[in-house]
């Protein structure tokens, strides 16, 4: 076991020490997103630079670690573990919201007293990530609710390190930056009636199409992929959304050779948003074990959940 898995394990053994601790089940939300990793126009691999990033950060103190979020909130990088055969990493974030220590109100009595707590101190939030990578993507499965990080405060927090990590290794940079698209899960349809524009089109294609009469190519197809992937991009400030509109058509419409689709455009805001067919009517939840004393989701409990998410993906 590798040190990142080895500090994993006695987190978990740390946890499971009490165990009269009465743990409640919950559901938790999760978010779906694809990672990116960017120089301007140039895209770079996720995979390979994030894990660098991660060693860095991890290798810090939690003092070094941690970032002001804002004026009263802090996070910082608990763990990460990183899987190379699953293909997969895992991160913990933890964060505080502190100077504030109001009296506290029992909610049965409605009696109040002294907050011990310091100015200086804040209730510990925990917030899980998974990121699976799938033949060049990263698909990030982020736990999300009230108070939990979001993924920008998350990519912020990791381009604040790119800078950090740039200062101390003048000769070996890491270029680039981090970013994110949300991935819809609402009606395909109606969210491609939201794009102002689109840009390109990725169409999944059953691989037997090589050997059809429709294109005639190869009927040797025993080494290929199970999809092939037709890329289609619009002209110069055009759009191809009708053309997507018959795509899905034939994908919904009846037996098709067409799988998958994703597609990349424009909303009336002009922000970039994706989204996948794969990702429509997948599972939004997960369920989650809750500590009855501190109302805190288990950690290993919610990993293993969101690793039994995404291998559906």
């Amino acid at each position: 076991m590798n040190m990142l898995g080895q500090r994993f394990h006695n987190k978990k053994n740390n946890s499971n020490r009490n165990k009269n601790v009465i743990k409640n089940m919950a559901k938790r939300k999760i978010g779906f997103y694809y990672l990116h990793y960017r120089n301007g126009d140039e895209v770079f691999e996720v995979e390979s630079g994030l894990v660098r990033l991660l060693q860095y950060i991890n290798a810090q103190s939690n003092r070094a670690k941690k970032q002001d979020i804002s004026d009263d909130r802090i996070c910082f990088l608990d763990f990460f573990e990183y899987n190379e055969d699953a293909c997969q990493l895992k991160m913990l974030f933890k964060s505080a919201k502190h100077s504030y220590r109001a009296p506290l109100l029992n909610r049965n009595t409605v009696e109040a007293r002294e907050n011990p707590k310091t100015m200086e101190e804040g209730e510990q939030v925990k917030t899980h990530l998974l990121i699976k990578f799938v033949n060049g993507d990263a698909i990030v499965f982020l736990e999300t609710g009230r108070n939990v990080l979001t993924l920008k405060i998350i990519t912020d927090y990791l381009n604040t390190f790119i800078s950090i990590f740039n200062n101390a290794h003048r000769r070996d940079r890491i270029e680039g930056a981090f970013c994110f698209d949300m991935i819809p899960r609402d009606d395909f349809r109606e969210v491609l009636d939201n794009m102002e524009r689109v840009l390109c089109a990725e169409v999944f294609i059953d691989k037997q199409v090589l050997g059809s009469d429709a294109l005639n190519f190869s009927e040797r197809i025993e080494h290929v992929q199970d999809n092939i992937i037709l890329e289609i991009k619009t002209e110069r400030r055009e759009t191809i959304k009708h053309t997507i509109y018959d795509i899905f058509s034939k994908l919904t419409g009846g037996p098709s050779v067409i799988r998958r689709i994703r597609v990349k455009g424009k909303t009336s805001d002009t922000n970039e948003s994706i989204i996948d067919t794969s990702f429509i009517n997948k599972k939004e939840y997960i369920d989650a074990q809750q500590n009855e004393d501190t109302g805190e989701y288990n950690t290993a409990y919610m990993f293993s959940q969101l690793e039994l998410l995404s291998q559906d993906f």
